[in-house]
């Protein structure tokens, strides 16, 4: 089994201050640190991604199927997708009545002779 990473771990690794440049793509972790150099984009490419899910810009570089093999060689493991999601919590206060707001039944409509009502 795959080493497992949280989303947090993989963006410390962003390539800056000396931090090796690890990347995200399909749900996979790989440190791309020592292929910067080698990266026929340029290794600018690579750690414009670093510790960020470069999934998308893996795609619409259209790499060739040999780029995708290689790849392989650089993973060093997998997003914990079973890690809970953590939501900030919210408060709820009491809604602050607006102009438009009933705040108690209107009167019924007044029948006149007509029976029509007209306002």
């Amino acid at each position: 089994m795959s080493q497992l990473y949280e989303l947090s771990e993989v963006a410390q690794q962003n390539g800056k201050n000396g931090k090796p440049c690890w990347l995200i793509i399909k749900g996979n972790v790989y440190d791309v640190t020592k292929f910067l150099g080698e990266h026929p984009g340029g290794g600018e490419a690579l750690l414009e991604y670093g510790g960020k899910d470069a999934t998308k810009a893996f795609k619409q570089a259209g790499h060739s199927s040999d780029a995708e093999k290689d790849l392989k060689n650089y993973k060093i493991g997998e997003i914990n997708s079973a890690a809970p999601i953590q939501v900030q919590p919210t408060t709820i206060g009491a809604a602050k009545p607006t102009e438009n707001t009933i705040l108690a039944d209107p009167e019924p409509a007044k029948k006149s002779s007509s029976g029509f009502c007209c306002c």
